[in-house]
């Protein structure tokens, strides 16, 4: 009976270890930028994404459903109302969160989320509305991924609006491997949307039968990770892998991203998946294996910390820390791995308009990076 008490109180020790509160303020350095890492909101629920409205304001999705006004300056948070149902289901919720190009001027706000389509059937969506500073009003449908499923996994949901009339949108193949092959649906590829929602007229598959016009690329698994690289103004996808092989890829056009096909990761149990490299499929510019379940993707423009402009900036879900990677020609020269040992799931990233960064975690915490 000694030896089970002391492994039960063995057990508490170690959920309360890693449950503990973040130090609210620590001190780093990048090259001879001495830097100071404060966390400025706790208890929110799992940040998925953020975005800066200026230096001191920001909307966060948090993945029950809340979009939430973050003021930094008066620590204060209030929930925007006018948004359309959200359905929480496994993975999925409220999830990405950016602005219009035009936001001074027409205020819309865009998200994505999951949406139940059916009883028991979700799907992941995506919609704006106008931003009141306590509403989106006239809240607007403009895109819902096709088909729908059961399962909870999945649902991508990162949005990069590139011009007025460009959206890129990314699908997960919902646990559902084959779908990425599947040029008759929208799962598992990286749409590109005119700003109503109607495929792109520059997509490879417009006009062709069978195939869903919406589609850009293919071969992709769970993408939460896209951007505009901002000196080569290539389209760059992170997704997840399973067991290894969470990746980084060049997405262009009608083009075969691999997965299950091509993917250096191996199913949960043991055994490998496919090959690393397969016919007509892409490689990726860069690989995770072990995994580290990336989410949340930038690259640092801003000259404020001179020694991370260029540098691409993940979350970690699984490694939990801040990962830093450097790259030249599509090849990585180096990757650092920031605050590690806090055990913290990051799940967004990003910078305010000074260049300040900022993470979001799993935990409800935000953290800014700022000079000290």
């Amino acid at each position: 009976m000694k030896k089970i008490i002391l492994t039960i109180a063995s057990l508490f020790a170690i959920h309360s270890t890693v449950l503990a509160a973040p130090k609210s303020s620590v001190d780093f350095s990048a090259g001879n930028t001495k830097l100071q890492k404060q966390l400025v909101f706790s208890e929110l629920g799992i940040v998925w994404a953020f975005v800066f409205i200026n230096d001191d304001e920001a909307l966060a999705t948090i993945k029950n459903g809340k979009l939430l006004h973050l003021n930094l300056k008066t620590k204060a948070k209030k929930e925007i109302t006018g948004l359309p149902q959200i359905a929480v289901h496994g993975q999925g919720g409220l999830m990405e969160v950016v602005l219009s190009p035009n936001f001074a001027k027409d205020k819309l706000v865009y998200i994505t989320y999951t949406k139940e389509t059916s009883k028991g059937q979700y799907t992941t969506a995506l919609g704006h509305g106008e931003f009141t500073g306590s509403a989106l009003s006239n809240f607007k449908e403009i895109f819902v991924a096709q088909p729908s499923s059961g399962k909870g996994e999945h649902f991508g949901g990162r949005v990069v609006i590139e011009s007025p009339n460009t959206i890129w949108l990314t699908v997960g193949e919902r646990g559902d491997r084959d779908n990425s092959q599947k040029l008759s649906n929208h799962l598992g590829k990286v749409l590109r949307l005119t700003n109503e929602g109607k495929a792109h007229p520059e997509n490879p598959y417009i006009g062709q039968s069978e195939k869903k016009p919406e589609i850009y690329s293919y071969g992709h698994r769970n993408p939460q990770g896209l951007l505009i690289h901002p000196t080569t103004k290539e389209l760059w996808v992170q997704e997840h892998g399973p067991r290894g092989g969470d990746e980084i890829n060049v997405s262009k056009k009608g083009l075969n991203y691999g997965w299950p096909k091509a993917t250096y990761g191996a199913e949960y149990w043991g055994p490998r998946i496919g090959q690393k490299t397969a016919d007509g499929t892409e490689q990726p510019i860069h690989h995770w294996t072990p995994s580290i379940a990336p989410c949340g993707f930038i690259v640092y423009t801003q000259d404020y910390i001179p020694e991370w402009k260029g540098k691409v900036f993940s979350g970690a879900l699984v490694k939990t820390h801040l990962n830093v990677l450097e790259m030249k020609d599509h090849k990585t020269v180096k990757e650092d791995r920031l605050f590690v040992d806090e055990s913290l799931r990051v799940r967004s990233v990003g910078t305010n308009p000074k260049g300040e960064l900022f993470y979001g975690t799993d935990e409800g915490h935000l953290f800014r990076i700022s000079k000290k």
